[in-house]
């Protein structure tokens, strides 16, 4: 029917494919999250590869450029905006980078379709496209590098029980998931228009594995619940901040009425939401911005070191009796740093983390050393030096934690002045002996979290982390999809790790999962000023498979699908 009206070989066929992948695309993610999207995106895809293998491999390049367009303008459109805001670049530069960003981010349509036309799949009654499809669309996904990583994986955010999948072969698994179900569809449909016996059994045989998938996600969920019933695990008590403070751009580094604003607001609401101490507090990315807790001759010449800050961050411990888990920045033998650090109040000391993965054009400038003007077009970007290994932060819960004090505002900028509490050899040894319980942080900055790579770094040493924590700035970028997309996308690092996730943005989305990753508080929503107190446990599930052996199964089993068709369409053309 739909043929009638519009011929396979027209442009607007080849379009309207380009449109369904990038309207499935938006609407599969968060914040629509609709399943069907995603599998309408992938179908989509099919389509229109089976339409540009009719014509030239040059043909085929470009019609693919117009798809990475149109995907980047459907569900990506706010990133213009983002890179004016985050690197300080007029309004052209904007609109050339997020062209250029558009066949950066979509590259991986490249190979996915190069692979797929070598697999010599003419039509979709053959049935090897269950295989050859989704391995060539995974293996690109897994090879090909993304500034602001999406997955076809992401595309099943819409269905929490497919997503359990993801503890067995992370977001990768996801993408073949998807694209085998999607292949499954397209098979099942063509057996019935033609009544071949053959494609309809083995469709069959795709829906059974696709309904024992769906079986596996139901158990997790419910097992996941009952292990967190049964288990006497570690129950952390957290109060997050959100205080949706405006971005801090360089103009506003001397500003003092800002940075007093700022400051304030952010104390304001740790203090004013107290009902019971908790053990842990956690202060979002550049919540205070510009400046570190370092007191060294470096920091003071640069002034990075802030004295206010120190004194909140120790305010705020000693009379909660709480860790504080928050953003600075510092410099170390003169190389700025993007820190995620943890004050401790069982010791007074604090914990770093120096940020591995930095943005481009936001935190560094590419290639500056060999086209140094590039600081000059974009003046808000930053100098940030990568950390070079990951890095477990070590929190403690005391018991007996002592109420909130009458606040000493005149003494904030006295750090000195609360130092001492945490100095007295009597008071440590009193905290040893009420300290309940310690528990390992894996700290993710910003946009770090879309990436499993980095979460899996931390499964490979002895000790395991027991809760993933995401601190993140994301008003830079301003834009309300732009924060779910992010948001959704971190959720999966829950469900792959089998561990609580809590993300904590400046100005939203803030959220809590459980390690199935279904929300555990009302999130605090986009611009939304406020706090959420809340209980999560710790040490309730046993690590995942996908913890355990990473990627190391599926790499080998797309590259061996691809492998082994490539050989079969070389013997039927030697034969021929």
């Amino acid at each position: 029917m739909f043929y009638s009206f519009i011929s396979k070989d027209s442009i607007l066929y080849r379009l309207i494919l380009c449109f369904g992948i990038g309207i499935g695309a938006v609407f599969g993610l968060s914040p629509f999250s609709f399943f069907l999207a995603g599998v309408f995106a992938s179908i989509s895809c099919i389509l229109l590869f089976f339409y540009l293998n009719k014509i030239s491999i040059w043909k085929s390049l470009l019609w693919l450029l117009i798809l990475s367009q149109i995907l980047n303008f459907t569900a990506f459109y706010w990133i213009p905006g983002a890179i004016y805001r985050i690197s300080g670049a007029d309004a052209f530069v904007s609109a050339f980078f997020f062209l250029l960003y558009g066949l950066i981010s979509h590259l991986k349509f490249f190979p996915f379709y190069i692979l797929f036309r070598f697999s010599k799949i003419e039509s979709v009654s053959k049935t090897c496209i269950l295989l050859v499809f989704p391995a060539a669309g995974t293996l690109s996904d897994m090879i090909t590098f993304q500034i602001f990583s999406w997955y076809w994986g992401n595309l099943i955010s819409g269905s929490i029980v497919f997503e359990q999948f993801a503890s067995i072969c992370g977001v990768y698994g996801l993408s073949f998931l998807l694209l085998f179900i999607s292949s499954t569809f397209i098979i099942f449909l063509n057996s019935y228009k033609t009544k071949n016996p053959k494609e309809f059994k083995i469709s069959i045989a795709s829906l059974v594995c696709i309904a024992f998938v769906y079986g596996y996600g139901l158990y997790q969920i419910g097992y996941i619940n009952r292990s967190q019933n049964e288990i006497k695990p570690k129950d952390l008590s957290v109060l997050m901040v959100q205080p949706d403070t405006s971005p801090g751009t360089k103009d506003l580094k001397a500003d003092t009425s800002y940075l007093s604003a700022t400051t304030s607001k952010v104390f304001s609401l740790a203090l004013l939401t107290f009902e019971n101490s908790p053990s842990l507090i956690i202060i979002p990315e550049s919540a205070i911005p510009f400046h570190g807790t370092i007191d060294s001759e470096e920091n003071r010449k640069e002034k990075i070191y802030s004295p206010t800050m120190e004194g909140i961050i120790l305010y705020l411990s000693k009379h909660t009796g709480a860790d504080v888990l928050f953003n600075e920045l510092n410099l170390d033998q003169n190389k700025l740093k993007n820190q995620v650090s943890l004050f401790k109040n069982l010791d007074g000391k604090t914990e770093r983390y120096d940020k591995r993965r930095l943005l481009p054009f936001g935190e560094y400038l590419p290639m500056e050393k060999i086209f140094p003007f590039l600081r000059f077009i974009f003046q808000e970007t930053s100098r940030y030096v990568p950390g070079e290994s990951p890095k477990l932060l070590i929190g403690n819960k005391i018991q007996n934690q002592k109420p909130i004090l009458p606040p000493e505002i005149s003494k904030l900028n006295e750090p000195k002045s609360h130092k001492f509490e945490f100095l007295s050899f009597a008071e440590h040894t009193n905290k040893i002996r009420n300290l309940e319980y310690s528990y390992s942080i894996l700290p993710l900055l910003c946009y770090e979290a879309i990436f499993t790579e980095l979460v899996l770094d931390y499964f490979q040493k002895e000790q395991k982390p027991e809760i993933l924590i995401n601190i993140t700035n994301g008003s830079w970028f301003d834009s309300e999809l732009e924060a779910y997309q992010h948001s959704g996308a971190v959720r999966l690092r829950a469900i792959e790790t089998g561990l609580p996730l809590i993300r904590s943005a400046v100005s939203g989305i803030s959220e809590v999962w459980d390690a199935r990753g279904i929300s555990m508080i009302a999130p605090m929503g986009f611009h939304e000023t406020g706090t959420r107190e809340f209980s999560i446990r710790l040490g309730a599930v046993e690590s995942t498979i996908y913890t355990r052996f990473g990627n190391s199964f599926l790499w080998p089993f797309c590259v061996l699908i691809l492998i082994s068709r490539l050989i079969f369409v070389l013997r039927i053309k030697r034969k021929s």
